[in-house]
């Protein structure tokens, strides 16, 4: 029988409203959504689309911490703890200081515009503190836009651009590419990789090229133009400075009359980019330079430099302390002018990349570590992401460290993004004191893993309430997927990576299996719970990845590897320990675990669907013809229920796949099932895909009779990976794979 749980107690329920910002069942435009009551009971044909739904949503993610690259933050000079992020698949997000979290502010960009979701540059208007401008483009050859809000992002307008942009490409973690004029903010300026320097004199609203800038840089890393890099103004006098990657160390071009004239600074450099640069209030430019622009190439050298009096000071900091690389960015202390902080770039030691401060403009420096003399000054502070201690005794300070800030109102407080998560300094003014400075995780909210799938087994108290796996990290077990996992319960600090498969025992929720593409260890499975995930041992082939199920009791294993050549099918007996042939089915079968019986396995092969009734031994063909690519489905608590998902066609089956009934005038790309309404109910069936209602999230309460949409246009979530799954506890919730967007998660609002 499948327990539910309903979120019932008033921590609860606020809980699920700031999750989406809201006090109340409304939207992120500000119209309240009025529950109705249930429909009642009619006949209508299969497939047909409800109109009216039923439940307001509340949309949020399964809590990991960051797990992608934060390419830059922006703190607002108008209001204080006003931070914006960008990361280079997965959006721009607000800090909403009052609840310690980030917020998704580009949810509403979908499939349509899904390269627009890794976002360029971030401009915080330093006059009118709810304007704020965005520049999205994922990848070079596909055009970028410039999106528009004057209320924190909660709306926004967007205007295409006629030229690309490349937010997950080489270069990506350089300095602002936009640049809001600090005193007349109706000025904006925008630096491109191909196509120059551009200019609007409207908020925003139309942009055109500065003919009159003389650069588009000529320096292109892993095929891909750096261009204009950042611009910056002058303090007093308000003229703009503008980084270019050029060869020859030509970089930074100046103008003092809005634009119209520009003058080269001298050389400075050859063969090095400045890959930030930001004025100090009295008037100094500072520079971070690294040989190449990160973060894919690690730098080999780098520089720190000041620009005054028309000349270049070398200012590199100078411990002996083992540095090597480049030095990612730099950022001044607004309270104290002669205070600013670098970062390393492509610094690979023990520790992580280094930080350093100075309080006298450059001349000496304090480091976070010295490796040399075996020298530490911080303390990682990790508890909300365990995770992210990745198998080590204490989490390393970062990597890939591309941008740095100090916030402009709290000196203590330097924030700086990685290729995992957001850090920030809690007392950064102690470095070289006797005192370590303490550097916690600041990316409660932030999601940004690439994921692939996610399972939710009949789980019990202290079991895992969700397993996934995803891009560069592995994957997860999710014992409380409101908090990010410990390092006991990540896949990626202790077992294989590159994983293509994924399932569970849903009778045994401590039980699970994950196939990777590693010839050496191609199947890894946990019994307790994802504590501890262990190699099977002996594979009988050198093949790897492929499809993978278990059993409902967690017993057996069935492998369908990726090879690509005529690989059979097995199975493994975990109790003995042992190999088998599977008999019946060859090389590129779909496998699928019935959920309710062990003996039960369900494959698709040929066009055909067969049964296995002996723990997989054999299959049997039942006679049926279903479609070459359709992906099986089995319903937790239901045993013989098996679904069929082949885009526009869905089928289902009760009996153990011996008939079939369509589900028709549907286009889904996944289905998946979560906990019904009732123990009487049929599991509620959840879809990614279009039912009439558009492309988007769907639910059926009554077996795929009616469907209702259950997202809006203000959320799309931008690049939708094919999964879908429910809770199977929690009644109205629901999971799905995005490609940047973590894991999300929706709950009927309270």
């Amino acid at each position: 029988m499948i327990r539910k749980k309903q979120i019932l107690s008033a921590l609860c329920i606020c809980t699920a409203m700031l999750l989406t910002g809201c006090s109340t069942a409304k939207t992120d435009s500000g119209s309240t959504e009025t529950p109705v009551s249930e429909e009642t009971e009619q006949e209508v044909p299969p497939g047909t689309v409800s109109r009216i739904s039923q439940d307001a949503y509340a949309w949020s993610n399964v809590a990991i911490g960051g797990g992608g690259y934060v390419t830059g933050m922006v703190y607002s000079q108008a209001e204080e703890n006003l931070i914006y992020a960008r990361t280079d698949i997965g959006g721009a997000y607000r800090w909403v200081e009052t609840e310690h979290r980030w917020k998704a502010i580009t949810d509403h960009l979908g499939s349509e515009n899904w390269n627009l979701i890794g976002i360029e540059s971030i401009a915080a208007d330093p006059v009118d503190a709810g304007r704020v401008y965005v520049l999205g483009g994922t990848y070079m050859g596909n055009k970028g836009a410039v999106l528009v809000s004057d209320d924190y992002g909660e709306t926004w307008e967007q205007h295409d651009m006629p030229f690309d942009c490349g937010a997950n490409n080489s270069g990506r973690g350089t300095g602002e590419r936009l640049m809001v004029h600090p005193e007349k903010n109706n000025i904006i300026y925008m630096g491109t990789r191909n196509a120059g320097l551009w200019k609007s004199e409207d908020f925003g609203k139309t942009w055109n090229a500065v003919e009159s800038f003389p650069a588009k840089g000529n320096y292109s890393q892993e095929g891909n133009a750096i261009g204009i890099m950042w611009e910056a103004f002058h303090p007093v006098t308000h003229d703009i400075y503008v980084g270019v990657a050029e060869k020859d160390g030509t970089c930074i071009y100046t103008s003092s009359d809005d634009g119209q004239t520009w003058t080269a600074l001298p050389a400075n450099l050859p063969g090095m980019y400045p890959l930030h640069g930001e004025f100090s209030q009295n008037g100094k430019l500072y520079l971070a330079y690294s040989d190449n622009c990160g973060p894919n190439m690690s730098p080999q050298n780098g520089a720190v430099c000041v620009y005054e009096d028309n000349q270049f000071t070398d200012i590199t900091p100078n411990l002996n302390d083992g540095r090597y690389g480049g030095f990612g960015a730099v950022s001044t202390d607004r309270q104290n002018p002669d205070t600013l902080v670098v970062c390393t770039l492509g610094y690979w030691s023990d520790h992580g990349d280094n930080i350093y401060r100075s309080t006298d403009g450059g001349q000496t420096w304090q480091g976070l570590f010295n490796d040399k003399n075996h020298e530490k000054h911080y303390q990682m502070n990790v508890a909300q992401a365990d995770w992210l201690t990745w198998g080590r005794d204490e989490a390393k300070t970062g990597w890939w460290t591309a941008d740095i800030n100090i916030n402009p109102f709290n000196s203590d407080q330097v924030m700086y993004g990685t290729g995992a998560t957001i850090y920030c300094t809690e007392n950064m003014t102690d470095l070289g004191t006797e005192k370590d400075v303490v550097i916690s995780f600041a990316a409660y909210g932030l999601e940004e893993t690439a994921v692939y799938k996610m399972l939710s087994p009949d789980y019990q108290d202290n079991q895992p309430q969700l397993y996934s796996i995803m891009g560069d990290l592995t994957g997860f077990s999710h014992l409380d997927v409101t908090k990010g996992p410990d390092d006991a319960h990540f896949m990626g600090s202790s077992s294989g990576n590159n994983p293509t498969d994924l399932d569970v025992a849903y009778e045994n929720a401590n039980c699970a299996v994950y196939a990777v593409q590693d010839r050496m260890h191609p199947l890894w499975f946990t019994t307790d719970g994802g504590q501890n995930w262990n190699p099977v041992p002996d594979a009988p082939e050198r093949v790897e990845g492929g499809r993978v199920c278990i059993s409902a009791d967690g017993g057996l294993i069935l492998w369908s590897p990726s090879n690509t050549g005529n690989s059979n099918i097995y199975q493994y007996h975990i109790q003995k320990n042992k190999w088998f042939y599977v008999e019946g089915l060859g090389y590129g079968a779909q496998i699928c675990a019935d959920r309710v019986n062990p003996q039960k396995f369900y494959a698709a092969y040929n066009g055909m669907f067969y049964i296995s009734t002996d723990g997989g031994v054999k299959f049997e063909p039942t006679g049926q013809l279903i479609a070459d690519k359709a992906v099986i489905q089995t319903v937790v608590g239901k045993e013989d229920n098996v679904w069929l998902c082949s885009g526009t066609l869905l089928m289902y089956s009760e009996d153990g796949g011996q008939s079939f009934q369509s589900v028709k005038d549907i286009d889904f790309r996944a289905i998946g099932f979560g906990a019904p309404k009732s123990d009487s109910d049929y599991p509620v069936v959840y879809a990614m895909g279009n039912a009439g209602q558009g492309d988007g999230i769907y639910r059926s309460l009554d077996k795929g009779v009616t469907w209702e949409r259950i997202n809006d246009e203000n959320h799309l979530f931008g690049n939708l990976t094919s999964f879908i799954t429910g809770d199977s506890q929690v009644y109205g919730r629901v999971y799905f794979a995005t490609n940047g967007r973590g894991i999300v998660m929706g709950d009927i609002a309270q």
